[in-house]
């Protein structure tokens, strides 16, 4: 998307958004995402071998690996896995919240 496109969508605020300088925190305290940035960021840590690996581990895979970036997203497990279901059990009722095809089992 090129810059005028993104200020035009902005509108008024364009200028506010774009060039805002945060007065609170200061660029040199950010860890900017790298290829080392669990070495660099975490290694420094009271962390244990095996929880640096982990890390080393999903921050080395899947379309983000070597970034320093990391993307963890939730998963749907449907009803039986919401609060309700866990906190409040009358709340499912298999019978009437699943598919008839896939009644089998209850």
């Amino acid at each position: 998307m090129a810059y005028q496109t993104i200020v035009n969508h902005l509108g008024a605020e364009a200028d506010y958004l774009l060039k805002h300088e945060c007065k609170t925190i200061s660029k040199s305290a950010l860890q900017l995402p790298s290829p080392d940035f669990v070495d660099r960021v975490f290694a420094q840590s009271n962390r244990s071998i095996p929880v640096l690996r982990s890390m080393a581990s999903l921050y080395g895979n899947g379309r983000l690996a070597g970034t320093g970036y990391l993307s963890i997203l939730p998963i749907d497990q449907g009803i039986e896995h919401t609060a309700g279901a866990s906190f409040a059990p009358a709340v499912f009722r298999p019978r009437k919240h699943c598919p008839a095809g896939h009644r089998r089992w209850l």
